[in-house]
């Protein structure tokens, strides 16, 4: 293989350099938008947990408002339309308390 001049030496160690600057960038960037994207994730998971547990809040509070109806003795139909429960799901919670 001949000998490179000093000019071309140059250039192709520019040229290497350069190339390996570019891997570095593409590498850190891919990094950066990895973790990026974990964050967003994780932001994602906790509003819908938050979400699901607010609905869940909502659903037991109504079948302890339901509870409270029962032992008060009130028609189940009128719990139903109150507490937008289902009739079975009313009437299993009168099981329970019995």
């Amino acid at each position: 293989m001949a000998e490179l001049s000093p000019e071309a030496r140059m250039l192709a160690e520019a040229r290497e350099k350069a190339l390996k600057d570019i891997n570095s960038i593409r590498g850190e960037a891919m990094r950066e938008g990895k973790e990026e994207g974990r964050r967003e994730g994780i932001k994602e998971g906790r509003l819908e947990g938050i979400k699901e547990g607010r609905l869940e809040g909502i659903k037991e509070g109504k079948r302890e408002i339901a509870k409270k109806m029962l032992m008060e003795g009130t028609d189940i139909n009128f719990i139903v339309k109150i507490t937008e429960l289902t009739e079975s799901g009313v009437l299993e919670l009168k099981d329970e308390m019995n």
